[in-house]
């Protein structure tokens, strides 16, 4: 019987809390940092790194059913429809809103937005979670820096309200039961910055 696309949801992020303490203690790794790590899932298709193929791949041409079910909108006119909704396999999801007109394809079992504020809470709020230095959490800081005078130092309501507006996170987790995750960063109708977590 298929699930939801927010169930899924829901289970993966059960999954992370219940399986964090003991994947943490098994690689004697403290906080929520060390959840997350690299997939291998790698589609077929023109990619969008500088090597022949890689994680995101364009999907020009494709329209309406052929992208699958919209089952999320994001800020800035970002689409990201899924092509089995309610499956838990590995299946090609697709995100839209790229100034270039073509869609972006990047596989997984589940793929949701991620936003600004939590990105915030968790790297720059109370957790004080530093990020790692991957591509993405690099590009945020920019942007970061751009919309808030630092890229360390707390950023005032309205410049993270603009900067909510500007960017957004995509994750596509490997599996229902796996913290790996391929994250993107859009911004300004462009993939800002790509990585493998």
């Amino acid at each position: 019987m298929p699930i939801s696309h927010v169930l899924a949801r829901g289970l993966v992020v059960l999954t992370l809390v219940f399986a964090l303490p003991a994947s943490l203690s098994a690689e004697g790794k403290k906080g929520i940092g060390g959840l997350f790590r690299a997939s291998s899932k790698t589609p077929t298709g023109i990619a969008e790194q500088s090597e022949e193929s890689g994680p995101v791949a364009k999907a020009c041409g494709l329209r309406g059913k052929a992208l699958g079910k919209v089952v999320e909108k994001g800020p800035g006119g970002w689409k990201l429809h899924d092509t089995a909704p309610g499956s838990t396999a590995v299946r090609d999801f697709h995100v839209t809103g790229f100034s270039d007109g073509c869609a972006r394809k990047v596989s997984g079992a589940v793929a949701m937005f991620g936003s600004v504020e939590l990105y915030e809470l968790v790297h720059y709020g109370p957790v004080g979670m530093k990020p790692k230095g991957s591509e993405t959490d690099k590009a945020y800081a920019a942007m970061r820096a751009r919309a808030c005078g630092s890229a360390k130092k707390a950023c005032k309501p309205g410049a993270l309200r603009k900067l909510t507006k500007q960017a957004v996170f995509v994750d596509v987790y490997a599996s229902v039961s796996s913290p790996r995750r391929t994250q993107l960063l859009m911004s300004r109708g462009k993939l800002a910055a790509l990585s493998e977590k």
